[in-house]
């Protein structure tokens, strides 16, 4: 692409040139900047437009104009360097295009993200009160149970604290409780009576406490004479396992209403509470559950968990 040049220096300045333009009429070396171009611009030129190039000199030989010849030649540079920079910019503003379509995709995207997530919060939250509504219908049918449960308990009594044997007689030791308390039992009032299942605690295993004997449950005909029964029992205070006739250690003898296993949780909570925040009364009446701080106080019913935030 070069030829050798007649000599090593600028043929306008004529200082050493080693990075050169060459005339393709005169052969003669130029600084970029002495030949009228950038370097950049005649860099970007083909070989063979490179191979074609003139100087100013010999583009335009008349020797009168000097001055516009190197104005025509500047202006032609810098037409050169337009259409550069034109197609650089064309390329550029290409890729911005190409960036904002790709911005535009994304906002897509993000916008139908959003949309299902919208829609999935909505389901969430429909499902969420169909949620509340079963379980306020699983909570209302548990406390209807609850009630139905000690509904059927309210003829019952429970005597606990009585030892079991072999071959006991139950209506035996019911009647010689009644003749203790001075209760007449009719031949008519009772209409089941029998031992609850035995219950094994593991904790009186590990602490080698005294098991439990499984309580008696009795079955009255009528409500009225379960009533009378227990009037009877709690009058007569303190009766014991030998007030009885039985034998062995005199053991305290209990007869309560039958609570369901619900209620029985309630009550060992109130007992608890009676005693931290020194309330006066704690009583069963009729299977439910009353306390009272004192005798001015208002009374308390317990009949689920809730209730024992009245209790302070």
């Amino acid at each position: 692409m070069f030829a050798k040049n007649k000599s090593p220096l600028c043929n306008k300045c004529h200082e050493a040139v080693s990075d050169f333009v060459l005339c393709r009429e005169c052969e003669n070396r130029y600084h970029h900047a002495c030949a009228g171009i950038t370097e950049n611009a005649y860099r970007r030129m083909g070989q063979e437009k490179r191979a074609n190039w003139k100087c100013t000199s010999c583009r335009n030989p008349s020797p009168e104009n000097p001055v516009l010849a190197d104005l025509l030649n500047e202006i032609k540079c810098f037409r050169e360097d337009f259409c550069t920079m034109k197609s650089d910019f064309n390329s550029f503003k290409s890729e911005i295009h190409c960036i904002a379509q790709s911005v535009q995709d994304l906002t897509n995207k993000w916008s139908d993200l959003e949309l299902r997530l919208n829609n999935m919060e909505s389901r969430l939250e429909i499902a969420e009160g169909k949620t509340s509504v079963i379980m306020d219908s699983m909570k209302d049918l548990e406390n209807t149970n609850q009630y139905q449960d000690q509904f059927s308990r309210l003829n019952n009594l429970e005597l606990s604290g009585v030892p079991s044997h072999r071959g006991e007689n139950l209506n035996k030791i019911l009647g010689d409780l009644c003749n203790v308390v001075g209760f007449t039992l009719l031949n008519t009032d009772v209409d089941t009576i029998h031992r609850v299942r035995p219950y094994n605690n593991p904790a009186s295993d590990a602490t080698n406490l005294p098991l439990r004997h499984p309580a008696i449950v009795i079955r009255f005909c009528q409500r009225r004479r379960k009533d009378e029964l227990l009037a009877a029992m709690r009058a007569r205070r303190g009766l014991t396992t030998a007030d009885l006739g039985m034998h062995g250690p005199a053991l305290p003898v209990y007869l309560s209403d039958h609570l369901t296993p619900h209620n029985k949780l309630l009550l060992k909570r109130a007992r608890q509470l009676k005693v931290q925040h020194n309330y006066s009364y704690l009583w069963v009446r009729d299977c439910k559950i009353f306390m009272r701080k004192n005798d001015k106080s208002n009374i308390i019913r317990i009949s689920k968990e809730t209730d024992f935030q009245k209790v302070k």
